[in-house]
C-alpha cells in the first residue's frame, strides 16, 4: 500500500488522505508513528465533518487496506480501522445517546442492542452506514458498564443490560 498524504490523482483534481481510527475512537494520519491521545485529531469541526460522511470504500482505490472513505469535495479521506468505523466513547448525561469517537456527534442508546463477542469486546447497533451492523463501543466506556450485564450461568454469554434500574433483555 503505497501512499502520500495530499497526493492528487493523476489528471484529477482530487486529493487524497489517509487515515486510522482505533479501538478506543481516536482519529489517527494513518502514517504518524504515534497513535496515543496526544497525537489524535481533537478539531470538533473536522471530527464532526469526518464522522458525519464515512461510508464505504467503492471508489476503486485503495478499497482493500481503506475499506471506509470520507468525501469532503475535492478530497478523498480514506479510512482503516482496528474495529469498526465508528466507535462509541461515551454517553450524554443522561444515558440516551452515545457519542462518535471524540466528535459531537451523537446516536441514539438503545440498551436491547448491546452485544458482546468471545474477547470481551462490546458493540451497540450501527447507526449511519449501511451495510454495517454494529460498532464497537470503547474500552473506556465498555469497563464503565461492565457491571451492569447479567451473564448466563451455563455459557458465559451477556443477556441482559441493568439501564435505570430495570434490566433489559439483549435481543441483537
Amino acid at each position: 500500500m503505497l501512499y502520500k498524504q495530499g497526493q492528487q490523482i493523476i489528471g484529477n483534481r482530487i486529493r487524497e488522505y489517509f487515515y486510522y481510527v482505533n479501538h478506543n475512537g481516536f482519529l489517527f494520519l494513518d502514517d504518524s508513528r504515534m497513535k496515543n491521545f496526544t497525537a489524535s485529531y481533537k478539531d470538533l469541526d473536522f471530527l464532526n465533518f469526518f464522522y458525519s460522511r464515512v461510508k464505504e470504500n467503492t471508489t476503486g482505490r485503495y478499497q482493500d487496506s481503506f475499506p471506509f472513505v470520507s468525501p469532503c469535495g475535492i478530497e478523498r479521506n480514506y479510512l482503516r480501522c482496528d474495529d469498526t468505523p465508528i466507535v462509541y466513547t461515551e454517553f450524554d448525561k443522561n444515558e440516551e445517546k452515545l457519542r462518535v469517537g471524540e466528535s459531537t456527534i451523537y446516536h441514539d442508546f438503545e440498551p436491547s442492542s448491546l452485544s458482546m463477542s468471545s474477547s470481551g469486546r462490546v458493540y451497540h447497533k450501527s447507526q449511519g452506514i449501511p451495510g454495517i451492523q454494529k460498532f464497537l463501543v470503547s474500552d473506556k466506556l465498555t469497563d464503565s458498564i461492565f457491571h451492569r450485564f447479567e451473564f448466563e450461568k451455563n455459557t458465559g454469554n451477556p443477556i441482559r443490560f441493568l439501564y435505570r434500574g430495570k434490566y433489559v433483555d439483549l435481543i441483537y
